[in-house]
């Protein structure tokens, strides 16, 4: 049974994705620096390291008696741009540290780019109109160097919206607010409107689990836009799953483009299917649903 390091376990996105390893038979190590065990799965196989990503030593170690490294810690949008030195030490250096803890065993990485590396006008070239996205074009920068230099396989996925049942952040986190709004019959704000791309979250669980079950071939990177829909669509369609109102939208559209495409996923990744928004958000709920009722 392989060990895989999960830097941010603990987030929206790692707590999925450690469900999914330990559901394909890994054994899992959590790093964070606030990991919430309270939300974490109670396992045997389960490990819990409280750690910060810009200490190269402290991921060093962490990566110790690992087969694979899963690195999803980053500050987002606004945290970027309200401190955009303290980004590029958790978001760049930090990603290179989870990289250079890699590069001894060649280890494989599985990491999260985002779909703001491209600019509202251009969805083939990368333009990143933010210091988030600017950060993520950079760290996919760094997984090609230390694929040519030292051997380092790695797979970045550029997710649009991810959205799901959990714990999001960021203005990003509209969507999945709002579906936990619906629930509780709460009214709730998606602070940016237009077109995008909606991506649940077990999607990218499954891609980034598959990335550490498959044996990864040179530094893949992989536009995830999902189901692509107008942001009324998505919240219309959620009031007529949960018979709720109460959502509003607001705000400009985001700096990416409006109809980005998929990439097509590599035949050593497997299968990778795409929910739709419908089954998407009726999944959401219904999760949602049940442990409110616990």
């Amino acid at each position: 049974m392989s060990r895989i390091l999960v830097t941010g376990g603990a987030g929206f996105v790692g707590l999925r994705t450690v469900a999914a390893l330990l559901k394909a038979g890994h054994q899992v190590r959590i790093f964070d620096l606030a990991p919430r065990p309270e939300l974490l799965p109670l396992a045997a196989n389960v490990e819990i390291v409280f750690g910060d990503i810009t200490d190269a030593a402290a991921v060093c170690s962490a990566a110790k008696q690992c087969s694979g490294i899963v690195h999803l810690v980053g500050l987002m949008t606004v945290d970027c741009a309200r401190d955009p030195a303290l980004a590029t030490r958790v978001n760049l250096i930090g990603s290179i540290n989870v990289f250079e803890a890699a590069k001894a065993a060649r280890l494989p990485v599985a990491y999260l780019s985002t779909a703001g590396v491209f600019g509202p006008q251009d969805a083939v070239h990368p333009r990143p109109m933010t210091v988030y996205g600017a950060t993520k074009l950079a760290i996919e920068g760094v997984a090609r160097a230390w694929y040519l230099d030292y051997g380092v396989p790695s797979l970045g996925l550029r997710p649009y919206i991810v959205y799901g049942p959990g714990i999001s952040s960021g203005i990003a986190a509209g969507p999945s607010i709002a579906i936990a709004a619906s629930v509780a019959g709460k009214p709730a704000e998606i602070r940016f409107s237009g077109r995008v791309g909606f991506v649940h979250v077990d999607d990218v669980a499954r891609m980034l689990t598959a990335a550490m079950t498959r044996p990864l071939e040179g530094a893949t990177v992989l536009t995830m836009a999902g189901d692509t829909a107008e942001m009324g669509d998505f919240v219309s369609e959620l009031a007529r799953q949960s018979g709720w109102n109460g959502i509003t939208v607001s705000g400009k559209p985001l700096r990416i483009p409006a109809d980005l495409a998929s990439d097509p996923v590599p035949a050593f990744l497997g299968a990778q299917p795409s929910t739709g928004i419908a089954a998407g958000i009726a999944q959401t709920l219904a999760e949602l649903s049940a442990r409110a009722v616990q």
